[in-house]
């Protein structure tokens, strides 16, 4: 059990291949999206679960979930119908994730993939994506998605900055005790 987590944070990593290969929305390209995302789903609590969180896993677990986006942005941008300023949006919410990465080294001295359960909701609705663009025009979606990601990724920056220590498992600063948020 101890290598379950890790092992399925490195499958989801190797979902990035056929991702890369297959059109987008096609059959082995879809079974691959939602293989990553059922293991991001699961390494986590499988983790927790057994006892074997580790900061290692923890920061597997977060560099294949940014690899993961970053692939399907990569491939679904440019065969989704969507507005320009929504292309615009994307790239603020990119540069927005990016500065929490950068925050969070200059403060601590190491790269800081967080798992709040804002963020952990965001990944969960970026998954049903495709899901709903097959019925549904693409902005909307995107909207409700971008906006969650603002919020997310604003208090990863808050988090990042503030924190005296890391805690990649923050569940966030809606869902800290009250002691918490006192210090």
């Amino acid at each position: 059990m101890k290598y379950i987590p890790n092992a399925l944070s490195i499958f989801r990593l190797f979902m990035i291949i056929p991702l890369l290969l297959f059109a987008p929305f096609s059959v082995p390209f879809m079974v691959a999206y939602v293989l990553a995302c059922l293991s991001d789903m699961l390494d986590g609590p499988i983790a927790r679960k057994f006892n074997v969180t580790s900061q290692f896993g923890a920061a597997l677990d977060g560099g294949a979930d940014v690899l993961l986006v970053i692939v399907v942005l990569f491939r679904l941008i440019p065969v989704i119908e969507i507005s320009r300023w929504i292309v615009v949006w994307i790239v603020i919410a990119v540069v927005m994730k990016l500065s929490a990465s950068v925050v969070g080294y200059m403060r601590h001295k190491e790269i800081i993939f967080l798992h709040t359960y804002l963020g952990k909701t965001f990944i969960f609705l970026l998954c049903l994506f495709p899901i709903f663009y097959t019925f549904m025009a693409a902005d909307p979606i995107l909207i409700v998605l971008l906006s969650f990601a603002m919020i997310v990724f604003a208090e990863d920056i808050y988090i990042n900055a503030t924190s005296k220590e890391v805690d990649l498992n923050d569940k966030g600063i809606l869902f800290r005790d009250k002691k918490e948020k006192v210090d």
